[in-house]
């Protein structure tokens, strides 16, 4: 009998091998997996509580450490004058200052009062002292340009 050669593109593509000795196996060990991931979980919760203890202890220790408190203290120790605006000893809020100041503002803006009472210096309200600069024109000011002067040099 002849031996008979037959020729397969299939094995010169392998290499004469099987396709599935080409790749890895789909197999994952999911114990394996599940196990690694609830060994994490507790060391994680391990040091979370060891961490936790030593945190107390340090906070134990200082509180055992701290000279005590005189007697004469009073309870609330604030920061020297002028203080922050919300700082502990504050008298108020941000918001209640600006209100307050835009208050004063507009109450200053729309009176009359003494501004120099010795040379008889007033303050009238802002809308009237529109009116008789409208009316009388500015004091002291250089008289209006014409349209035609205002771009000449001399």
């Amino acid at each position: 009998m002849s031996d008979v050669v037959t020729h397969n593109d299939r094995d010169e593509m392998t290499g004469g091998h099987d396709d599935e000795a080409l790749h890895e196996p789909n197999a994952v060990n999911i114990p394996s997996i599940v196990m690694f991931l609830i060994s994490l979980a507790g060391l994680i919760v391990i040091a979370f509580l060891l961490l936790r203890g030593l945190l107390l202890y340090f906070d134990d220790r200082k509180a055992e450490e701290a000279p005590p408190r005189s007697p004469l203290a009073t309870g609330v120790i604030l920061p020297p004058e002028p203080r922050l605006q919300g700082a502990p000893g504050s008298a108020s809020s941000p918001t209640e200052d600006i209100r307050r100041f835009f208050d004063q503002e507009k109450q200053m803006l729309n009176s009359y009062g003494w501004i120099d009472r010795q040379n008889g210096v007033i303050r009238i309200p802002i809308e009237q002292a529109k009116d008789l600069i409208e009316q009388r024109g500015l004091q002291g000011a250089p008289p209006a340009a014409t349209q035609s002067g205002a771009g000449t040099r001399r």
